[in-house]
C-alpha cells in the first residue's frame, strides 16, 4: 500500500510538472505576441485569448485521436451512427479554426505517436474540404513551408490514402471555382519547386476554351515577376496554346486564337517550341503554311518547319512529299526539303538527293548532308560499307 501511494504521488507530481512546463511554454509564446507589454491595455485579454486558443486546439486534437482509438478497434465502429455523429462534431470544430490554429492542430497531429495511415487519410480529407476551401492562400503558404505535415514531402504514401492537397487546391480553384486569380496568388506564396510542379494543373483544368486561354495568358503574365517565373511561364505556353494529349486543339482553333492573342515575339517563340509534338495528326501541312506567314523570325520559322517535317516524314512520307511538290518556294519549304531528304535517305537515297539538289548552297543543304552522313556513320557496320561512307563524305566536302 505504501509503495502504491508513493507511486501515485510520483505520477501526480510528474503530471503537475508537465502542466507547469506547458504553462511556462504557453506564457513564453504569449509574451512574444505583438503588443504584449506592460503598457498595453489589451495584453491580458490577448494572453487569455491566446491561451484559450492553444488549449482549445490541444483538446480538439486529443478528442480527434480518441475518436479513432475508441471506435477503430471495432470492425464496424467507424460505420456506426455514433461514430458519424461524433465525426460531424469534430468537423464542425475544425471549421472554426483560423490559420494559426490549423497550423497548431496539424503539428499536434503529426507529432502524435498514435498517428497512422488511417488518420492521415482522414486528416487529408479535412485539409482538402475544410481548410483549403476556407483559407487557400494561407494554406498554400503553410503547405509549402511544412510539406511534411500534409503528406507532400516526397515520402511514399499510397495515393488512395493521401491525395496531394496542393494539387487539389489548384484543381478546386481552377476547375470548380473558376478562380485563377486565387490559384496564382497561392502559387506566388510557394517556392519555385512548387510553382514548377503545380502550374501545369492550372492549364489542365482551365484552358479548355479560347476565352479561358486568354484569361489564363493574362494571369500568367501578371504572375511572372521574377526571371525564374518568366522562364516557367514560357515553358507552359506551348501547352496553353495547343493543349495536350487527347485535348489538343484543332488548327483553326489554335491559329484563330494566336491571331487574337497578341503574343510577343518571345512568347510566340516559346509557344511554338516542339510544336511537332503538339499538332494534330493530318494538320502538319497547314501548320507549315502558317509558319511561312507567321511573324516568327526566319531562322526560328525554318527550325520549326524542319522539326515538323522530320516528324511528318517519319510518320507519312507520302503526305510530306505531296506537300513539297505543291508548296511555293519559301525558306520554310527549303527547311522541309532538308528534313524530308534526311529522313527518307536510308530507303530512297536517289529521291533524297534529288530534293537536296533543289536546295541552294547554304545552311539547309549543309544541314541535310551532315545529318545524312552522321546517320551513315552510325549504321556503318550494319547498313553501309565504310568505303561508301567515306566516299559520301569526300563527295560533299564533309569532315570526319
Amino acid at each position: 500500500m505504501f509503495i502504491f501511494a508513493a507511486l501515485l504521488g510520483w505520477r501526480e507530481s510528474q503530471q503537475l510538472s508537465r502542466k507547469r512546463e506547458i504553462n511556462a511554454k504557453l506564457a513564453k509564446e504569449a509574451a512574444a505576441l505583438p503588443g504584449n507589454n506592460a503598457e498595453s491595455p489589451n495584453v491580458l485579454e490577448q494572453r487569455k485569448a491566446y491561451f484559450a486558443m492553444k488549449e482549445r486546439v490541444k483538446t480538439l486534437g486529443l478528442d480527434y485521436f480518441a475518436l479513432f482509438r475508441d471506435y477503430g478497434e471495432n470492425a464496424t465502429g467507424e460505420s456506426g451512427e455514433e461514430f458519424r455523429k461524433l465525426q460531424a462534431q469534430i468537423k464542425s470544430r475544425l471549421e472554426e479554426l483560423d490559420p494559426a490554429a490549423i497550423r497548431q492542430f496539424m503539428d499536434q497531429c503529426y507529432n502524435n505517436p498514435d498517428l497512422n495511415l488511417r488518420i492521415k487519410r482522414d486528416l487529408n480529407g479535412y485539409v482538402r474540404t475544410v481548410f483549403i476551401t476556407k483559407y487557400p492562400i494561407e494554406m498554400a503558404r503553410m503547405m509549402s513551408k511544412s510539406p511534411e505535415l500534409f503528406g507532400i514531402d516526397g515520402k511514399s504514401v499510397p495515393e488512395e490514402y493521401v491525395q496531394d492537397p496542393f494539387q487539389h487546391l489548384v484543381y478546386y480553384f481552377s476547375w470548380e471555382k473558376k478562380d485563377i486569380q486565387t490559384v496564382f496568388q497561392c502559387l506566388a506564396e510557394a517556392p519555385p519547386e512548387f510553382q514548377s510542379k503545380y502550374i501545369s494543373g492550372v492549364l489542365e483544368h482551365y484552358a479548355y476554351s479560347a476565352p479561358k486561354r486568354t484569361e489564363l495568358l493574362e494571369a500568367m503574365r501578371a504572375f511572372a515577376l521574377t526571371p525564374e517565373q518568366v522562364g516557367l511561364v514560357k515553358r507552359q505556353l506551348s501547352e496553353l496554346v495547343f493543349g495536350r494529349g487527347a485535348a489538343k486543339a484543332t488548327f483553326i482553333e489554335v491559329s484563330d486564337w494566336l491571331e487574337s492573342a497578341n503574343l510577343s515575339s518571345d512568347e510566340l517563340d516559346a509557344a511554338t517550341k516542339e510544336m511537332q509534338k503538339n499538332v494534330r495528326v493530318g494538320e502538319t501541312g497547314r501548320w507549315l503554311d502558317w509558319l511561312a506567314k507567321s511573324e516568327l523570325p526566319d531562322e526560328v520559322s525554318k527550325e520549326r518547319a524542319f522539326e515538323l517535317a522530320t516528324a511528318w516524314t517519319g510518320n507519312d512520307y507520302l503526305a510530306a512529299g505531296k506537300w513539297l511538290n505543291s508548296a511555293p518556294d519559301s525558306p520554310e519549304k527549303s527547311a522541309v526539303a532538308s528534313a524530308y531528304a534526311t529522313t527518307v535517305y536510308p530507303y530512297d537515297p536517289a529521291g533524297a538527293m534529288q530534293w537536296i539538289q533543289t536546295l541552294p548552297e547554304g545552311p539547309d543543304r549543309s544541314k541535310a548532308l551532315a545529318t545524312i552522313y552522321q546517320g551513315m556513320k552510325k549504321n556503318e557496320s550494319s547498313t553501309y560499307d565504310r568505303t561508301v561512307v567515306e566516299a559520301f563524305a569526300r563527295e560533299h566536302g564533309l569532315k570526319e
